[in-house]
């Protein structure tokens, strides 16, 4: 037999697939941390950093654009993950920042 000391486990669960049965004994040993979504000032403020830096080698028409390519993108952003909400049948259904930023 062997003895482990000073050990430690991380896991990491979604909270709306799966099972949603978790032994009280296993779970003692965990504590929670729930990330929210960024709100929309937020991801306006990152997205706008990297873009601006990013088309200021352009001329300035097209970089004019960039701020309303921005809100026009997290506000279909927000359409659709409005609209098309996650459920059991479409558990595929997740919006998150990395799809998103998968856009820019």
């Amino acid at each position: 037999m062997k003895k482990i000391l000073s050990t430690q486990y991380v896991a990491a669960m979604n909270a709306t697939a799966g099972s949603f049965v978790i032994n009280p004994r296993l779970q003692r040993w965990f504590w929670l941390l729930a990330v929210n979504f960024p709100e929309t000032n937020s991801l306006n403020t990152i997205y706008s950093a990297f873009m601006l830096k990013h088309f200021a080698k352009f001329k300035g028409t097209i970089s004019e654009q960039v701020i309303p390519v921005i809100k026009s993108t997290l506000s279909l952003h927000n359409e659709v993950s409005a609209k098309f909400r996650k459920t059991a049948a479409n558990f595929h259904y997740e919006f998150n920042v990395r799809h998103l930023t998968n856009v820019f």
